[in-house]
């Protein structure tokens, strides 16, 4: 009887560990299109994220501007998702150098498996090291990330100095976003969920209940940085219900809530790149601007 029942927790907390592996896992491959395709010149670029990872990149340079933007990809995505090279040509209009790159463990990027914005953290502070090496002010860098790479974003940015943050359909509790859908994403979720969070717990380069990014708006609010959330009611991976969260964590945030459109479909909106372009044109103006 004991060993049937030592059995049965081996197993139970086995099925979570082997959810955890395969939502961490790598997921590399070349891209399927680059700036070019966006009529946009790039040169490949690699950076090294603050704990020596390597991350594939694309510099689109900006002549004679001072003022850059990051952008960063989401979970299993990679520089060349659509909605991140549709978005880099209207920072380029606006006059910003553009270095958008790979996530640990994803793309062309080194590492051994992804931590749903927890340590990708440290890849958004080496991207802004190497603007930093080449002469670009923090006060002149925007950070844009999508889903996993906004909450990359947001827990990167206290305490950098960057311009603004513009967050696009994030999860401002990760914890909560994986009680919410781990019993949608596997079968018989609901019973293997505190399984599944126990087994994430396990990694000792991997800490769930850290990934609560509505802290770190939290702090940006303190500090003054503005952010722009832009979200929308439809989306099913991320609910809209995380965009709250944000607003809530800090009142005097831009937020754009978008109706029907999934996760991060917002580039699709025939409005974004105005909405985008009328922030970044608040910041250069010290003030909201519509």
């Amino acid at each position: 009887m004991l060993t049937l029942i030592l059995a049965l927790v081996v197993g139970y907390f086995g099925v979570g560990l082997l959810v955890v592996l395969r939502m961490t896992s790598p997921r590399p491959g070349p891209p399927e299109a680059t700036p070019a395709s966006v009529g946009l010149a790039y040169e490949e670029v690699e950076l090294r994220s603050t704990d020596g990872v390597k991350l594939g990149a694309w510099w689109l340079p900006a002549e004679g501007s001072s003022r850059a933007a990051v952008l960063v990809p989401g979970w299993g995505g990679s520089k060349a998702d659509e909605h991140v090279l549709r978005t880099a040509p209207v920072y380029n209009r606006a006059g910003y150098g553009v270095l958008v790159f790979d996530p640990r463990a994803q793309g062309e990027s080194e590492g051994g498996r992804r931590t749903l914005g927890y340590r990708e953290a440290r890849d958004v502070l080496g991207a802004l090291a190497w603007l930093r090496e080449r002469g670009y002010a923090m006060g002149d860098v925007v950070l844009h990330g999508w889903s996993m790479g906004s909450t990359s974003a947001l827990r990167a940015a206290p305490g950098t100095g960057v311009s603004a943050v513009v967050e696009e359909a994030g999860y401002a509790d990760l914890p909560l976003l994986l009680k919410d859908k781990i019993p949608e994403l596997i079968r018989f979720g609901g019973l293997f969920r505190p399984a599944i969070l126990f087994a994430g717990w396990l990694f000792p380069d991997f800490d769930v209940w850290d990934v609560r990014p509505e802290r770190e708006a939290a702090q940006l609010s303190k500090e003054g940085v503005p952010l722009f959330v832009i979200h929308s009611t439809a989306d099913q991976l991320v609910p809209h219900e995380h965009a709250t969260m944000f607003a809530a964590a800090y009142p005097g945030a831009r937020v754009w809530t978008l109706e029907g459109y999934g996760h991060v479909e917002a580039f699709e909106h025939p409005e974004y790149g105005q909405r985008l372009t009328g922030f970044l044109r608040s910041l250069a103006a010290g003030g909201p601007e519509d």
